[in-house]
């Protein structure tokens, strides 16, 4: 079977015995999905502690987040859990409230208006290069994870708070460090209840306290005094198109706070892998130097030179194929519908692994391999249709931010990787994680080496 004609699902829905390797999810849960798919195909209907059913073909895929989309929603014990800690925001409503909502945000993130906020990404980007020009001089070995995570926080603690971002780093960095692990767990009978009283309930519910009051201090200086071009005023002057109504203070807050959060987590897992596949891919980070010599040269990065990037665009694209950060994704069934010959029941649990589909032999040529060529436009391998590679979702609930995400991964890659290569120190402990997001367990510990940009051509 050639990749171009694999679209269409002919398979049949398998159920393997009870409980099948369920011990599994105590571990890691991405391997344990690729391992249902490895033994049973691509339609697989699971019982034990959870019952679902795992689709891993393009077509079951597209079928559920695009063209019988309406046939599904987000109200899953999964999303449930995300409920607690990011209230009723863009992520997890559903209905007209999901639809009033996506209007409002869709034009604040458009590919051209979030242009607005390039600015704060070169800042950011700029400074950690001259942190990493300091470390080189002294041989420091760093966990370049942590230096992912500290970057794109502040890229989106800026674009959301500009000034106010500063003021409470390490709150926020705190804050944010609760929310994902607690979202992160598995959304376990009883334990998974708000009114569980465990030490991790107890704790998020302090830190969404403290959380939303911070929001609302900002929300009130700004309705006070205006000015600020960051997106907290955007959000608070944004109007419903049909009503003219404004979004309360409680909606912001939830938007804020799903965004930044869940945006930046993604954003620094992406950068992440990159720079390890850079580092055992020689020959793609010799193109990547090349193009970034090339365009950007010892000069400024303008905004019109990211299009230009494209090389770079292929590298982070390849990157989020193999590693897509926000790996797992599910929906509940609302009513009776069709998917791959058979009838599913209204509360069917219906889930996918990007680590898994991502991989899908038919679609892809050796399908382990780091190659950015895949992305290259009109290549075979990337016909978008497919849905073989769906890093930021699709159908009416693509990820609002994408616009926002690529340019930040573009232009962080580009600005670092100008002055420096990073080199993965032998002291590094290599293992994928997958938890909220895929991740590499202990972080990546690196040593970074300068380089010296030619001029522009």
């Amino acid at each position: 079977m050639s990749r171009g004609d694999a679209k269409t699902f002919t398979g049949k829905l398998v159920r393997p015995r009870w409980f099948y390797r369920q011990w599994m999810l105590a571990g890691n849960r991405a391997l344990f999905f690729d391992r249902l798919v490895r033994d049973f195909g691509d339609f697989v209907h699971y019982r034990g502690l959870f019952d679902f059913h795992l689709v891993n073909h393009p077509d079951l895929v597209k079928r559920v987040l695009q063209e019988t989309h309406d046939a599904y929603d987000k109200r899953s014990v999964v999303y449930d859990r995300f409920r607690n800690a990011f209230g009723d925001g863009l992520v997890v409503s559903e209905g007209a409230k999901w639809k009033r909502q996506r209007g409002l945000l869709q034009q604040l993130f458009g590919p051209v208006t979030v242009k607005r906020y390039f600015g704060a990404m070169v800042d950011a980007a700029s400074g950690l290069a001259d942190e990493w020009s300091r470390r080189t001089e002294s041989g420091t070995v760093f966990d370049v994870a942590h230096d992912m995570n500290g970057l794109a926080l502040e890229i989106a603690g800026r674009a959301f708070f500009r000034t106010g971002f500063d003021q409470s780093r390490d709150r926020i960095h705190a804050w944010t460090h609760t929310v994902n692990h607690y979202s992160s767990k598995p959304p376990l009978p009883v334990v998974r209840s708000f009114w569980f009283p465990s030490p991790l309930n107890r704790r998020l519910k302090r830190t969404l306290r403290e959380l939303h009051a911070f929001l609302q201090e900002l929300i009130d200086e700004r309705r006070e005094r205006g000015g600020d071009e960051d997106l907290l005023s955007v959000l608070l002057q944004a109007r419903d198109e049909t009503t003219g109504e404004a979004m309360t203070d409680a909606e912001i807050r939830d938007e804020v706070l799903g965004m930044v959060i869940g945006g930046h987590e993604t954003s620094s897992a992406a950068l992440t892998w990159t720079w390890y596949e850079l580092h055992r891919h020689p020959e793609v980070e010799a193109r990547l130097h090349e193009e970034v010599d090339e365009v950007l040269g010892d000069g400024p990065l303008d905004v019109e030179d990211v299009g230009r990037l494209e090389y770079t665009r292929m590298v982070v694209e390849e990157a989020l194929r193999l590693h897509p950060p926000f790996w797992f994704e599910n929906r509940n069934v609302v009513r009776e519908t069709a998917l791959g010959g058979e009838r599913l029941p209204a509360g069917s649990l219906v889930a996918f692994s990007r680590y898994s589909l991502h991989r899908h032999p038919d679609f892809w040529n050796d399908p382990e391999r780091f190659d950015p060529e895949r992305f290259r436009p009109g290549q075979e391998e990337n016909r978008r249709s497919t849905y073989a590679s769906v890093p930021f979702g699709g159908g009416p609930r693509i990820c609002i931010g994408l616009h926002f995400a690529m340019l930040e991964l573009v232009v962080v890659l580009a600005l670092l990787a100008r002055r420096h290569r990073l080199v993965v120190d032998a002291s590094d402990r290599h293992e994928m994680a997958a938890a909220l997001t895929m991740h590499p367990k202990y972080g990546v510990r690196v040593r970074a080496e300068p380089r010296q940009p030619r001029s522009r051509r």
